[in-house]
């Protein structure tokens, strides 16, 4: 079964992404194998079932903690109710250079590590255990110190082991990303302005119906969702770090119409844009 590609919408008032997840159940690979360009870590709180990373299957238990590298297919299936920790972030999620520094060495070797995926063991989860609850109920610059602490944590690991084949992981990496990745690319050049179906649906070389079927197969999306969450995602940058106003963020984001922007932000966002403004600046 091919992976789907999972577009998380990108949050500008932070660099990485840290949460609760939970669901009933999902007892179907149809229904959780998919892949991403961050790196994720999992940290499973409540549930058992059938991990799937890669060209591996193997079974999870409750403190589960697994690692994933950037685009590797991975996905949890249990019948059960689940709650897992995952936090994510970008491989340059610091700046470009970060991983270049001397000190950070041993982070970046966890990295590339983990392309292959890294399950950890009892030793390594007692240490990690404490600093993630500490890195969930933080928010700000004691959040990022916590996750920092946390990714030495496993750099430091001496039982970590790896889940799949360096092979897989490659291979995957260089032949597979492919066609989503031509469409989010193209989104991310031009959301600011009217974006044209078919010039993106040549790319592929499909019809302008075969593209809007191929995006809703392979991210569950539409394709007009993923449009609004790249142009909301930059308007929430403009707020951040800008004094315009509403108006000409609207404009500026890609929309023409003021209302139909506050809609659409509202109900990407959880509140309107004056909120956002008003939550950050305070």
């Amino acid at each position: 079964m091919k992976p789907e590609y999972e577009k998380i919408l990108d949050r500008p008032e932070r660099s990485f992404t840290a949460k609760v997840v939970n669901r009933k159940n999902r007892p179907y690979l149809s229904q959780a194998w998919h892949y991403h360009p961050e790196i994720e870590i999992c940290y499973t709180l409540k549930s058992h079932g059938r991990r799937f990373v890669g060209n591996q299957v193997s079974d999870y238990q409750e403190k589960d903690l697994v690692m994933f590298g950037s685009n590797l297919p991975h996905g949890f299936t249990t019948d059960y109710y689940c709650s897992q920790v995952v936090i994510q972030m970008n491989y340059d999620f610091l700046g470009r250079d970060f991983v270049l520094k001397p000190e950070m060495q041993g982070i970046k070797n966890l990295f590339d590590y983990s392309k292959r995926g890294i399950d950890f063991s009892d030793q390594t989860k007692k240490r990690a255990d404490k600093i993630i609850v500490q890195l969930l109920e933080n928010e700000g610059m004691k959040q990022l110190l916590y996750l920092l602490e946390l990714l030495n944590i496993l750099a430091e690991a001496k039982d970590a082991k790896d889940i799949c084949s360096e092979e897989y992981a490659l291979d995957f990496n260089e032949n597979q990303l492919g066609r989503v990745k031509i469409v989010c690319d193209h989104i991310l050049q031009n959301f600011t302005k009217e974006v044209s179906i078919k010039e993106i649906a040549d790319k592929l070389n499909l019809s302008e119906a075969a593209f809007y079927k191929f995006i809703k197969r392979q991210t569950q999306k539409t394709y007009t969702q993923i449009i609004n969450e790249f142009r909301i995602s930059h308007a929430c940058k403009l707020l951040m770090n800008t004094e315009k106003t509403i108006a000409q963020i609207c404009f500026e984001s890609g929309y023409n119409n003021i209302s139909y922007f506050n809609r659409k932000f509202k109900k990407v966002m959880q509140q309107t844009p004056i909120q956002f403004k008003n939550r950050y600046t305070s």
